[in-house]
């Protein structure tokens, strides 16, 4: 018989985990400069989801935000928090690209007392657990002393340690290098998840923001242009403010004949309803394909090749002067004018909305 010791769970597993705050955006505008920043903001934000925002630069997401966290206040509309507005309604957690610190704090002691203020059952290990989390390697340095990325990751596990039931995360890795940003992403995004805390996530990286989102908003002139999970809203670009946000895409013609597109010659089912005629079909670049000489398709002519590590991307000039964006094998190198014929992959295909 094999004796089995109970090994009790650690504190943070024993500690109830309470609910996340809901938060209700209702037609909310904000002006500055005498130039309105949010046009008629409506978000509704389930209890602990994780709803990612991107946009191109001046979209407005960051001040979403900070209308959201009380730092900003809104010309119009109402931000409801947990069922409250104004005064009344609780703060939420704010974590940015900037993280100011008092002079002489140190690295683990300030997430331990943010700790100890949450009332955190041992604190000194939760603040070491959120230290390693994060990818905090020196907890006795001082914070005032650490590279942009290392004091993002403080920021972010005194956030933790405060155990907050809504966050918003402004750009909140954007110092870390590729590698540590992935796998800091991951594991904070497991975290919130886990805790149930409601999260807003604006980010300049799509492929964050589809790797976190239950939700995926983007945004574009200080308006909401497409929201819904990240699989619906990368296959149904529609709208070119999206295409480009959601890039890099690449334009091309095709005329619509009931549910299919015909492009270079081939025809391709729609992803969604478009009227007949011709139209600007969205092409990404790893849905575009090298082909034989013989086979559908167009000839094109090498503009540039850009190694990216595991792939090449491609500039190609088409015969009727599109430039067309295309992924292929790393190994093989695509010369300078070099001429080449490219065909699309047997996807649905994405259509422009007409203006």
């Amino acid at each position: 018989m094999v004796a089995v010791t109970p090994v009790d769970p650690p504190a943070s597993a024993r500690e109830p985990r309470p609910r996340g705050w809901p938060i209700v955006l209702q037609g909310v505008g904000r002006h500055r400069a005498g130039s309105r920043v949010l046009h008629d903001i409506d978000l509704d934000v389930e209890p602990g989801t994780i709803v990612a925002i991107v946009g191109p630069s001046g979209c407005g997401a960051s001040t979403l935000l900070r209308v959201v966290t009380g730092a900003e206040r809104a010309d119009t509309g109402t931000v409801s928090i947990d069922g409250r507005i104004g005064a009344a309604a609780p703060r939420v957690c704010q974590v940015g690209d900037r993280v100011p610190a008092a002079r002489f704090a140190r690295v683990q002691a300030s997430v331990t007392a943010a700790a100890r203020n949450a009332e955190v059952m041992d604190a000194v290990d939760e603040a070491a657990r959120l230290c390693a989390l994060v990818g905090l390697e020196s907890p006795d340095a001082v914070v005032s002393r650490l590279a942009q990325g290392n004091r993002q990751r403080w920021a972010l596990a005194r956030a933790l340690a405060r155990r907050p039931r809504a966050v918003a995360l402004d750009d909140a890795l954007a110092a870390l290098h590729t590698a540590a940003r992935t796998q800091t992403r991951d594991r904070l995004a497991r975290e919130l998840r886990e805790r149930g805390v409601t999260t807003l996530w604006a980010t300049r990286d799509t492929a964050e923001a589809a790797a976190v989102a239950d939700e995926l908003v983007v945004m574009d002139g200080g308006r909401i242009v497409d929201r819904g999970s990240p699989a619906e809203v990368y296959g149904r670009v529609e709208n070119a403010a999206v295409a480009e946000v959601l890039g890099p895409v690449s334009t091309v013609p095709g005329i619509v004949e009931g549910t299919v597109v015909e492009v270079w010659g081939q025809r391709l089912p729609l992803a969604h309803a478009a009227h007949d005629g011709h139209c600007e079909v969205v092409v990404r670049p790893e849905h575009v394909v090298l082909v034989g000489a013989d086979a559908p398709g167009i000839d094109a002519v090498v503009e540039q090749t850009t190694f990216l590590g595991s792939v090449r991307r491609s500039t190609v000039v088409t015969g009727d002067g599109r430039r067309v964006l295309l992924e292929h094998a790393a190994d093989r190198r695509l010369n300078d004018e070099a001429r080449v014929r490219i065909a699309l992959a047997p996807v649905p295909a994405n259509v422009l909305a007409r203006a």
